[in-house]
């Protein structure tokens, strides 16, 4: 991480660079994607103020302290920013732990329908439809429908009689024969 140390209306001295690189660097420990800090240091009358703020992927956090020691400003603004990443790194957490909860389910749930699907089982709640097909527009006749039964591959057929124009359905038995449903 790239730390940058400045100082305002107040020379930074070695050992006060070399406590801020020490404490700045134990925040690594939170989050490995921090980029860098940039600390200000600043002096006004008795006031010793530490401004630091870390910049990371998607974060940026800052922490403000003023005591009567710079080392202690040092201190309790490395403190409160370590609190704050804390906080977001227990977020971040979170989300992701209930992301991956989410598609854990999901994955086990797609699993046991395709097994159901493969063992025979069918879900009732979502039939599937596997093909579509309209009735016959022009009405026929029952001869006619028996006709188009035998040269299509289908079942049965639905279609308008054209005798009292409503729909009917014709379809083959299992005994070589063919049943009309009037409707």
């Amino acid at each position: 991480m790239n730390v940058v140390i400045t100082g305002r209306h107040f020379d930074v001295t070695d050992p006060i660079k070399a406590h801020a690189n020490e404490k700045i660097s134990k925040l690594d420990k939170f989050l490995t994607k921090l980029l860098e800090a940039h600390v200000i240091l600043s002096v006004e009358k008795f006031r010793h103020i530490a401004e630091i703020t870390v910049i990371g992927k998607n974060l940026k956090i800052t922490s403000t302290e003023t005591t009567s020691d710079m080392y202690a400003s040092i201190d309790k603004a490395v403190t409160s920013l370590e609190e704050q990443l804390r906080k977001f790194h227990d977020k971040s957490r979170a989300h992701n732990a209930k992301e991956s909860r989410k598609i854990k389910d999901l994955a086990l749930k797609s699993i046991s329908a395709i097994r159901g699907y493969f063992k025979g089982e069918r879900d009732t709640a979502t039939p599937r439809i596997v093909e579509t097909k309209g009735v016959a527009e022009k009405p026929m006749s029952v001869e006619e429908a028996v006709e188009e039964l035998n040269i299509s591959r289908s079942e049965f057929i639905v279609f308008r009689s054209s005798e009292d124009n409503r729909i009917n359905v014709i379809y083959k038995r299992k005994d070589g024969g063919f049943g009309l449903i009037k409707t």
